[in-house]
């Protein structure tokens, strides 16, 4: 009797959120010893080491694991509709963060009249087409094959997505390690991880990653670093807060629009737009406009009082000089 031997593949190992945190953890560990240090006494040499460690552990990690690169970084062309969507959220998370960095500026305008001061005199040590490739590249490469491609691969086992997106918003705050910066990078890590998601190609959050990136690597350009500063201290200051605070909600007005619609050619370019009645269309679209509305007459109502303000300043000013 012949016995016919049954060779099985070895079976690929699953992820658990846990693979994840782990590799986080360990990142953040070799962060603090390894990369801060390399980042302090190298500066942007320094920062563009760390990148690329980042990516190292990356792959290490994947490797280690036994995964599928291709399964752990899905790379594919995107459809037109996802690249108009993503941009789309981008822009709705970009006014959001501005919106809440600036408030929380009203709270802590020392902190964060530091953390922009250091940035933009670490940025000003490289020429222009080398701080792009550091500032705008890199991270978009680097930092989304870590959290996009390994971490939230790791997080799939989670049947509900929002708390994949949640943990992952999470993580990305965490990651930069800044009180200050926490809350804005958290809202932009949930963009990028709401991205992955519905799309399942590292080619898009890459894309937004790259987008806000660019736009920081613009500010650059221009003024030299001493500028900067003397203008991220003017808009510290208290006579500037409540009128930028008044415009930037009068601007971040557009951010539900743009939230929507970025999401709604997302999913609908992915397959993934479920179907609604007309009146809960119509009732989310209502909600949006009244949100919109709210933030808008808010803004508006912040630059009359700022202005009626500074108008009685000048008129005590003047009457105590006459």
């Amino acid at each position: 009797m012949k016995f016919t031997e049954r060779i099985r593949k070895p079976s690929v190992r699953r992820l658990t959120p846990l693979h994840g945190i782990a590799a986080f953890v360990i990142i953040m560990l070799l962060f603090l010893f390894v990369f801060a240090p390399l980042q302090y006494y190298f500066g942007m040499l320094g920062l563009a080491l760390t990148e690329l460690g980042l990516l190292a552990c990356t792959l290490l990690a994947v490797r280690i694991t036994g995964q599928s690169f291709r399964s752990v970084f899905p790379i594919r062309l995107p459809k037109f509709g996802q690249v108009m969507g993503t941009l789309l959220l981008w822009a709705g998370c970009f006014l959001s963060v501005m919106l809440v960095t600036l408030i929380l500026m009203c709270f802590f305008p020392e902190g964060y009249l530091q953390v922009s001061s250091s940035i933009n005199s670490v940025f000003s040590t490289v020429p222009a087409p080398l701080r792009f490739f550091i500032v705008a590249v890199m991270p978009a490469v680097c930092e989304e094959a870590m959290h996009r491609g390994f971490i939230q691969y790791s997080f799939q086992s989670i049947r509900r997505d929002w708390v994949i997106i949640l943990c992952m918003g999470l993580i990305f705050g965490l990651f930069h390690m800044d009180p200050y910066r926490f809350l804005p990078t958290a809202l932009l890590g949930i963009g990028l991880s709401y991205v992955m998601q519905k799309t399942h190609n590292l080619l898009l959050p890459a894309l937004f990653h790259f987008t806000n990136n660019f736009l920081s690597f613009l500010s650059t350009l221009g003024a030299p670093a001493e500028t900067a500063e003397q203008s991220a201290a003017l808009m510290t200051g208290p006579s500037w807060l409540l009128p930028a605070l008044g415009s930037y909600l009068m601007l971040g007005a557009l951010a539900p629009v743009l939230l929507y619609t970025g999401s709604y050619l997302i999913r609908r370019a992915s397959g993934s737009l479920p179907r609604r009645s007309q009146g809960q269309t119509i009732t989310t679209v209502i909600v949006i406009l009244l949100l919109s509305g709210i933030m808008l007459i808010s803004g508006f109502a912040l630059l009359l009082f700022s202005a009626s303000r500074l108008m009685n300043t000048e008129s005590f000013l003047q009457i105590g000089m006459s």
